[in-house]
């Protein structure tokens, strides 16, 4: 019988299904089609023994074959790919500039320890030497608080800390002693206290500038300490401003 006219059963492996009685025809056109591949198997319509496609010489010609690799192909798979999208994050050239933030923060906390901000009121000043000033840019307010900062008069590697009240006859809330006395005398001025408070840094012209910072930061974290457990309405905001002496002439 010629092969045209033989009827075979197919066995599609992958889907586990047979089809009897098939013609050599159409099991051909399932092979260039790929719906039969050459793993699947055949076998003579009627018999037993099933065959790989791949195994049987007349189904071998139809099995499809693979191109060889071209040199327009290879040039084509590693030209760049448009995918219609671009990524959500775009880097930009600002990205390598240096962030200036943290520069300005030091540079405004320094720039409140030069500001002529005070002048000279005679009987009020405890005789702590002071900068001078070039020009008057502030008055000193009634009841604007300061805090002394000076040299222990027997040892000058000794800091010491006074807090006063421009309102009071004696000016003098805490004497000069250790900078926490003075926190804490101030803590408790400020204790029903509320709004914006003025603090003014009365500091020997020849400290270091260390330890005008540390003050300053610790009068940060008094107000801190002081607003945690208060309303909104009911805390308070200290504003520390540098004394100088009365402007020269």
């Amino acid at each position: 019988m010629p092969a045209a006219e033989r009827l075979l059963d197919v066995w599609i492996v992958d889907l586990k299904k047979v089809y009897t009685g098939v013609p050599f025809t159409v099991v051909t056109d399932w092979l260039q089609q790929g719906r039969l591949l050459a793993a699947d198997r055949v076998r003579l319509a009627g018999k037993e023994k099933w065959h790989p496609v791949e195994n049987v010489p007349a189904l071998v010609p139809y099995l499809p074959k693979a191109q060889p690799l071209a040199a327009q192909d290879r040039a084509e798979a590693l030209q760049p790919i448009d995918l219609g999208f671009q990524s959500a994050k775009v880097r930009e050239e600002e990205d390598d500039d240096v962030d200036m933030i943290p520069l300005i923060d030091v540079s405004l906390v320094l720039l409140i320890f030069f500001m002529m901000t005070a002048a000279v009121a005679s009987g009020v000043f405890s005789p702590i030497a002071t900068p001078t000033a070039r020009h008057q840019l502030a008055s000193i307010s009634t009841d604007m608080y300061w805090i002394g900062i000076e040299f222990d008069k027997d040892d000058k590697t000794i800091t010491r800390y006074s807090l006063g009240k421009d309102s009071e006859k004696e000016n003098y809330l805490v004497k000069p002693t250790e900078g926490e006395e003075v926190l804490a005398g101030l803590a408790k001025e400020l204790d029903q206290a509320s709004g914006d408070i003025k603090v003014r840094l009365r500091a020997d012209k020849n400290l270091p500038i260390e330890t005008i910072k540390g003050l300053t930061l610790d009068l940060q974290e008094l107000e801190v300490r002081l607003n945690r457990t208060r309303a909104v309405k009911g805390r308070v905001h200290i504003i520390v401003l540098g004394e100088v002496s009365e402007p020269t002439k």
